[in-house]
């Protein structure tokens, strides 16, 4: 499911490369599957994408084993 998650996210930047995603999950127990997807995935992500965590109203750059309560994707610029 997330590898298409992923997947959807590469499909999106190929359209819309200057905009940026933003997720959270509808719950804690959701939000935290996605940052284990994003961990799982955050070698290859992180070569073509800005990946940034939300704790509160500031985001800062994702660190992996950090809580978040949301997610945010900016495509590199080539």
């Amino acid at each position: 499911m997330l590898a298409t998650v992923v997947a959807a996210l590469y499909a999106f930047f190929d359209k819309h490369p200057d905009a940026f995603v933003y997720a959270t999950g509808s719950t804690k127990a959701r939000t935290r599957l996605y940052r284990m997807g994003i961990t799982r995935f955050y070698e290859e992500m992180s070569q073509d994408f800005d990946l940034y965590g939300q704790v509160g109203d500031e985001f800062s750059e994702f660190a992996v084993g950090k809580e978040y309560v949301g997610f945010l994707a900016l495509k590199k610029v080539s």
